[in-house]
């Protein structure tokens, strides 16, 4: 186990539904589910172990709310001695609601704002449906990265 592993498990824990109002309504209007962490090391024990090994393969959740998920992928990606910052590189997210993408951001860095350039990129603010997921900082949907293109093959 590599010597900083404790150091990212305690900054990437943390409590359930922690850092944001979870009023009724809220819940009701945006249909936010959170999951457990042992629901989520459940799931992630499912996965072909590869994607925690092979520091090349990307992630991404296109619901991550306060980053549950994928703070537990990039916890698995340290424990199999990936470095910190490949493995912040290669972990994607999407959320509709703003505070917690900036919750989510903020868990995954540990600290690390030298690597803020990252997150910013690569875990967004937007509709998941629509989202062209091109973690480009267009934040586009889909059809308007069509729209756009045509004007760009003129």
């Amino acid at each position: 186990m590599p010597e900083n592993y404790n150091f990212y498990q305690n900054k990437l824990s943390k409590k359930y539904m922690d850092g944001v109002d979870r009023s009724y309504e809220r819940v009701s209007n945006s249909s936010e589910v959170f999951t457990l962490e042992e629901d989520v090391e459940r799931e992630l024990d499912k996965l072909d172990q590869k994607y925690f090994i092979d520091a090349s393969q990307t992630l991404i959740d296109p619901c991550c709310g306060d980053g549950n998920y994928l703070a537990m992928m990039l916890l698995r990606r340290i424990k199999n001695g990936i470095d910190f910052e490949t493995a912040l590189s290669t972990i994607y997210g999407v959320d509709l609601m703003e505070d917690n993408v900036e919750l989510c951001r903020e868990r995954l860095l540990c600290g690390r704002e030298d690597l803020r350039h990252i997150v910013e990129k690569n875990i967004v603010c937007h509709d998941a449906l629509t989202y062209d997921y091109s973690f480009n900082g267009t934040n586009q949907t889909e059809a308007e990265a069509r729209f756009s293109n045509l004007f760009e093959e003129v």
